[in-house]
């Protein structure tokens, strides 16, 4: 059975433990960059999803 890593919805990044916390890790410790990285992340998934609402949209 595969595991889920994350989950994206329109406002929120569900992620899982062991993910987030190996990406601590691997930035040293620093939690403020990759909560940077993971709001970041959010962003560009929130505008491929405007992009595509608007684009909907129009061809309708």
């Amino acid at each position: 059975m595969s595991k889920q890593r994350m989950i994206v919805t329109d406002d929120q990044l569900l992620i899982d433990m062991e993910l987030l916390f190996n990406a601590i890790r691997e930035a040293n410790g620093d939690w403020q960059q990759v909560e940077k990285e993971m709001s970041a992340y959010l962003a560009s998934v929130q505008a491929m999803a405007a992009y595509t609402q608007a684009e909907t949209e129009v061809d309708a």
